[in-house]
Protein backbone atom coordinates (compact mmCIF):
# COMPACT_ATOMS: atom_id res chain seq x y z
CA UNK A 1 0.00 0.00 0.00
CA UNK A 2 3.20 2.42 0.92
CA UNK A 3 4.48 1.62 -2.49
CA UNK A 4 0.98 2.77 -4.40
CA UNK A 5 0.95 5.69 -2.20
CA UNK A 6 4.34 6.88 -2.55
CA UNK A 7 5.01 10.10 -3.94
CA UNK A 8 7.28 9.13 -6.43
CA UNK A 9 4.23 7.68 -7.93
CA UNK A 10 1.88 9.90 -8.33
CA UNK A 11 3.57 11.75 -11.35
CA UNK A 12 3.55 8.12 -13.33
CA UNK A 13 -0.16 8.10 -12.41
CA UNK A 14 -0.58 11.35 -13.83
CA UNK A 15 0.81 10.67 -17.40
CA UNK A 16 -0.83 7.05 -17.35
CA UNK A 17 -4.29 9.00 -16.48
CA UNK A 18 -3.21 11.11 -19.36
CA UNK A 19 -2.62 8.71 -22.12
CA UNK A 20 -5.64 7.10 -21.08
CA UNK A 21 -8.16 9.98 -21.85
CA UNK A 22 -5.87 10.95 -24.42
CA UNK A 23 -6.64 7.38 -26.04
CA UNK A 24 -10.34 7.78 -25.70
CA UNK A 25 -10.26 11.52 -27.18
CA UNK A 26 -7.18 12.21 -29.89
CA UNK A 27 -4.42 10.17 -32.02
CA UNK A 28 -1.53 10.33 -30.16
CA UNK A 29 2.12 8.49 -30.66
CA UNK A 30 1.47 5.33 -28.54
CA UNK A 31 5.25 4.59 -28.76
CA UNK A 32 6.52 7.94 -27.74
CA UNK A 33 4.23 8.01 -24.63
CA UNK A 34 4.74 4.58 -23.80
CA UNK A 35 8.56 5.55 -23.72
CA UNK A 36 7.76 8.44 -21.55
CA UNK A 37 5.98 6.62 -18.96
CA UNK A 38 8.66 3.91 -18.75
CA UNK A 39 11.43 6.81 -18.85
CA UNK A 40 10.03 8.32 -15.92
CA UNK A 41 9.78 5.25 -13.71
CA UNK A 42 12.99 4.42 -14.34
CA UNK A 43 14.70 8.20 -13.25
CA UNK A 44 12.21 8.28 -10.14
CA UNK A 45 13.28 4.79 -9.29
CA UNK A 46 16.50 5.40 -9.44
CA UNK A 47 16.21 9.13 -7.89
CA UNK A 48 15.38 6.58 -4.57
CA UNK A 49 17.45 4.18 -4.85
CA UNK A 50 20.49 6.13 -5.32
CA UNK A 51 19.26 8.45 -2.23
CA UNK A 52 18.62 5.64 -0.15
CA UNK A 53 22.05 4.08 -0.71
CA UNK A 54 23.84 7.77 -0.42
CA UNK A 55 22.04 8.16 2.67
CA UNK A 56 20.97 4.58 4.13
CA UNK A 57 17.29 5.71 5.32
CA UNK A 58 13.91 5.96 3.82
CA UNK A 59 13.27 8.85 1.36
CA UNK A 60 12.46 12.03 2.79
CA UNK A 61 9.77 11.81 0.52
CA UNK A 62 7.97 9.74 3.02
CA UNK A 63 9.94 10.28 6.12
CA UNK A 64 8.85 12.93 8.69
CA UNK A 65 12.39 12.80 10.52
CA UNK A 66 14.69 13.31 7.35
CA UNK A 67 16.50 16.49 7.89
CA UNK A 68 16.78 19.93 5.56
CA UNK A 69 19.91 18.33 3.04
CA UNK A 70 18.00 15.17 2.07
CA UNK A 71 15.27 17.17 1.54
CA UNK A 72 16.79 19.51 -0.80
CA UNK A 73 18.70 16.72 -2.46
CA UNK A 74 15.87 14.89 -3.48
CA UNK A 75 13.72 18.01 -4.56
CA UNK A 76 16.24 18.95 -6.71
CA UNK A 77 16.62 15.26 -8.11
CA UNK A 78 12.57 15.54 -8.71
CA UNK A 79 12.56 18.95 -10.03
CA UNK A 80 15.66 17.57 -12.69
CA UNK A 81 13.68 14.11 -13.74
CA UNK A 82 10.25 16.16 -13.92
CA UNK A 83 11.84 18.86 -16.17
CA UNK A 84 13.34 16.23 -18.61
CA UNK A 85 10.32 13.88 -19.29
CA UNK A 86 8.28 17.32 -19.75
CA UNK A 87 11.38 18.38 -22.52
CA UNK A 88 10.95 14.94 -24.27
CA UNK A 89 7.29 15.35 -24.07
CA UNK A 90 7.27 18.74 -25.72
CA UNK A 91 9.72 17.76 -28.38
CA UNK A 92 8.08 14.88 -29.79
CA UNK A 93 4.30 16.02 -28.86
CA UNK A 94 2.98 12.66 -28.79
CA UNK A 95 -0.70 14.64 -26.73
CA UNK A 96 -2.75 17.20 -27.43
CA UNK A 97 -3.56 19.40 -24.54
CA UNK A 98 -2.09 19.50 -21.26
CA UNK A 99 1.35 17.52 -21.75
CA UNK A 100 3.58 19.88 -21.46
CA UNK A 101 3.05 20.88 -18.22
CA UNK A 102 1.41 18.03 -16.35
CA UNK A 103 4.64 16.69 -14.46
CA UNK A 104 5.72 20.31 -13.40
CA UNK A 105 2.83 20.14 -11.17
CA UNK A 106 4.64 18.38 -8.30
CA UNK A 107 8.17 20.14 -8.76
CA UNK A 108 6.57 22.56 -5.93
CA UNK A 109 5.32 20.37 -3.46
CA UNK A 110 8.81 18.67 -3.15
CA UNK A 111 10.02 22.43 -2.73
CA UNK A 112 7.55 22.71 -0.15
CA UNK A 113 8.45 19.67 1.44
CA UNK A 114 12.13 20.90 2.27
CA UNK A 115 10.33 23.09 4.86
CA UNK A 116 8.10 20.62 6.69
CA UNK A 117 8.77 17.36 8.79
CA UNK A 118 12.04 17.54 11.03
CA UNK A 119 13.88 20.21 8.08
CA UNK A 120 11.22 22.79 9.33
CA UNK A 121 13.11 23.49 12.86
CA UNK A 122 16.58 23.24 11.37
CA UNK A 123 16.23 25.75 8.70
CA UNK A 124 14.44 28.08 10.97
CA UNK A 125 13.47 27.78 14.57
CA UNK A 126 10.53 30.24 14.15
CA UNK A 127 9.04 27.27 12.48
CA UNK A 128 9.79 24.51 14.79
CA UNK A 129 6.91 24.78 16.45
CA UNK A 130 4.23 25.70 13.42
CA UNK A 131 1.94 23.53 11.51
CA UNK A 132 4.94 23.23 9.40
CA UNK A 133 6.92 21.02 11.99
CA UNK A 134 4.05 18.99 12.05
CA UNK A 135 4.03 16.72 9.32
CA UNK A 136 5.78 15.65 5.71
CA UNK A 137 4.42 17.74 3.27
CA UNK A 138 5.48 15.63 0.27
CA UNK A 139 2.84 12.51 0.49
CA UNK A 140 -0.56 15.11 0.74
CA UNK A 141 0.73 17.91 -1.46
CA UNK A 142 1.80 15.54 -4.08
CA UNK A 143 -1.69 13.65 -4.33
CA UNK A 144 -3.27 17.15 -3.80
CA UNK A 145 -1.49 18.19 -7.24
CA UNK A 146 -3.47 14.95 -8.10
CA UNK A 147 -6.42 16.01 -7.46
CA UNK A 148 -5.70 19.26 -8.64
CA UNK A 149 -4.76 17.90 -11.99
CA UNK A 150 -7.55 15.49 -12.13
CA UNK A 151 -10.04 18.93 -11.61
CA UNK A 152 -8.57 20.58 -14.41
CA UNK A 153 -8.31 17.93 -16.98
CA UNK A 154 -12.34 17.75 -16.38
CA UNK A 155 -12.38 21.10 -16.96
CA UNK A 156 -10.41 21.58 -19.78
CA UNK A 157 -11.45 19.11 -21.88
CA UNK A 158 -15.10 18.53 -20.73
CA UNK A 159 -14.81 14.48 -19.52
CA UNK A 160 -16.04 13.36 -16.71
CA UNK A 161 -13.37 12.90 -14.00
CA UNK A 162 -15.65 13.63 -10.88
CA UNK A 163 -15.06 9.85 -9.80
CA UNK A 164 -11.01 9.83 -10.48
CA UNK A 165 -10.83 13.29 -8.32
CA UNK A 166 -13.29 11.02 -5.87
CA UNK A 167 -10.50 8.43 -5.77
CA UNK A 168 -7.89 10.72 -5.20
CA UNK A 169 -9.37 11.73 -2.21
CA UNK A 170 -9.77 8.43 -1.21
CA UNK A 171 -5.67 8.23 -1.39
CA UNK A 172 -5.27 11.25 0.93
CA UNK A 173 -7.37 9.47 3.04
CA UNK A 174 -5.17 6.04 3.04
CA UNK A 175 -1.97 7.75 3.14
CA UNK A 176 -3.02 10.23 6.01
CA UNK A 177 -4.36 7.36 8.06
CA UNK A 178 -1.48 5.06 7.71
CA UNK A 179 0.77 7.59 8.20
CA UNK A 180 -0.51 8.98 11.58
CA UNK A 181 -3.62 6.90 12.21
CA UNK A 182 -5.15 10.25 11.74
CA UNK A 183 -6.47 13.25 9.02
CA UNK A 184 -4.83 16.36 10.87
CA UNK A 185 -5.06 19.77 9.82
CA UNK A 186 -1.35 20.12 8.81
CA UNK A 187 -2.00 16.85 5.85
CA UNK A 188 -5.24 18.76 5.23
CA UNK A 189 -3.10 22.14 4.47
CA UNK A 190 -0.52 20.84 2.56
CA UNK A 191 -2.92 18.44 0.47
CA UNK A 192 -4.38 22.11 -0.17
CA UNK A 193 -1.36 23.73 -1.47
CA UNK A 194 -0.67 20.81 -3.53
CA UNK A 195 -3.97 20.69 -5.08
CA UNK A 196 -3.72 24.66 -5.47
CA UNK A 197 -0.84 25.24 -7.27
CA UNK A 198 -1.26 22.10 -9.86
CA UNK A 199 -4.80 23.88 -10.35
CA UNK A 200 -3.48 27.26 -11.05
CA UNK A 201 -0.10 26.01 -13.21
CA UNK A 202 -2.95 24.05 -15.18
CA UNK A 203 -5.30 26.98 -15.63
CA UNK A 204 -2.49 29.49 -16.58
CA UNK A 205 0.23 27.85 -18.36
CA UNK A 206 -2.12 25.07 -20.70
Amino acid sequence: MKLLLHPLVMPVYTLALYMEIERQSYVINYTVAFGSVVMLILLMLLSEITFRSQHKYSSPLANVESKAMPRITMALSVAIVLTTITFVITSTKPYTWGAKYILIIYILPSLFNIFSGAAAGQISKRLANTFAAKSNAAPPAFIGALSGFTIMIGYKTGIDSFWTFVITLLMFTLQSASADRTINKPQIIWYTAGLMQSAAILYFCE
